[in-house]
Parts: C-alpha cells; structure tokens; sequence
C-alpha cells in the first residue's frame, strides 16, 4: 500500500485508503432547458463510501485517483454504470465524467471506444463531460477520442470551462457541444465569468450554467447568455431510481 507524508514528514495512510472503487455509487443531477424547463440529460456523479458505510468527500477521492492512477479505473467504471443506466431506460439521456489523465491514456480510450461500439444504440443519448481537475498531457489522444465519439452520436462536453485545466484549448481540441460554467450560489458573476461564456458562445456551444441554488441566481446570469441551468435549485443529485418516477423521454437533442 503506498504512503503520502504530511507537512510533518511523517508517513499516513492515503486519503483513499479505505475506499475501493467496485463499491462507488452513483446519483444523478439533471441539466434544465432555460425555454422549455425539458431535462436535456442527467449528469452522473459518483459518490463514495468507507469500509464502515460513512461518505466521504467526492473532490477528495477523486483528486487523490487522479495522482494515484486509479482514476482511469474509475472513469472505466462510470462508462460501464451509464451505459447500462441507458440501456435500463431508453427515455434517459445521462452525462459521464471523464478526466484529462484518462484521455492522457490512449489505451483507456480505447477500451472506452470499445465499449462503446459494443453500445451503439445508447451513443445518441450519452454526454462525455470532461473535468477540470487534471490536465490533458496528449491531445493527440483526446482529439481521436472525441472525434471517435462524435462519429458514434455520442456529444462531447467541456465541464467547468476557465477553471483548473479547463482552457480554450480545450474548445478547439474536443469540439464540445456543450460547455458548462460555475457560478457561485448568491454573488453576482463577475466580467471574467461573463467573458469565458462569449468565448465559449464563439466556438458555437450550447451554455450550462452549473451552481444555480436559487431564484435569485438565475436572475443573476444574463438570459442571453444561458441555454440550461444545474443545481440544487432544480434538484439534488438523487439515485435513478428517483428520476425514473419522474420520468418522460426527453425531446431535446442538440446537433453539433
């Protein structure tokens, strides 16, 4: 078992020692149509247990995998989970994450690739949400991937765009349909928020605006702006089960 040390030198176990990637969970949160109020899809999230059944922090986990290397497992994983969630339910439409170190990974994508073509009735309903936390070291891989998947239906998506390792290359490597922002719940967005959505408007994507809590940020963010709101104000992030009840077949498809 591997080891990281603290500011005091000495040795603790990793952060994510006691969690195994076979026992993640998933929920999902839907993304809302600003016009008609229809789910353009749900995204899915993953969420973790230790050995003694307690959550524990997503952010956490998730960045300790992507220094570890165990995230390639666990995007696998989340693909596997979604197409199966959209095999069980044809009026679905559910987004994935991914990570840069995955897409860093020519054999990941394609062992993804792959499992895909074995899917190729559920690729018109799938988003790939790239994440902003790790960087993309090959985008000779990631634009092979993405046009794979964009000759498959699937529609690729820049998450968090601005932040972290999310830049503009990002736009012109993965041709995203979608490009999602982070405002924060009660602050008004500042001019560099407004900036990188025109920016992302320029490369022809529709704009999500993650973060939304309550009335008075959707008042917040220009209209104009805006294609589809995410947040709790919409709804929690819930397991399937939850949105199956309150399912209809979503109507809403963009053409990239």
């Amino acid at each position: 078992m591997s080891y990281y040390s603290g500011i005091s030198g000495r040795k603790s176990p990793p952060v994510a020692s006691d969690v195994k990637i076979e026992n993640v969970d998933f929920v999902y949160q839907p993304v809302i149509c600003k016009r008609t109020k229809e789910i353009l899809y749900h995204e899915q999230l993953s969420r973790f247990r230790n050995t003694m059944g307690r959550l524990r922090n997503t952010q956490t986990i998730i960045a300790w995998f992507e220094v570890t290397g165990e995230i390639l497992a666990l995007d696998i994983r989340s693909f596997e989970a979604a197409i199966a969630a959209l095999a069980a339910c044809e009026n679905f439409n559910i987004g994935v994450n991914i990570s840069g170190a995955t897409l860093s990974n020519k054999e990941a994508c394609d062992k993804i690739v792959q499992m895909l073509m074995g899917a190729p009735q559920i690729c018109p309903r799938l988003y790939v949400e790239v994440t902003e936390t790790h960087s993309i070291s090959n985008m000779l891989f990631a634009a092979e991937f993405a046009a794979a998947l964009d000759g498959m239906g699937v529609q690729m998506v820049v998450d968090d765009f601005g932040e972290g390792n999310s830049t503009a290359l990002y736009l012109s490597v993965l041709i995203p349909a979608v490009v999602k922002l982070r405002m924060t719940s009660g602050k008004i967005p500042d001019a560099d928020l407004i900036d990188k959505a025109v920016l992302a408007r320029t490369y022809g994507a529709a704009l999500v605006v993650e973060g939304v809590e309550t009335a008075e940020d959707i008042l917040a963010f220009p209209k104009s702006l805006v294609d589809f709101y995410q947040g709790y104000f919409y709804g929690e992030p819930a397991p399937l089960e939850h949105w199956q009840k309150q399912a209809r077949r979503p109507e809403l498809r963009l053409v990239s």
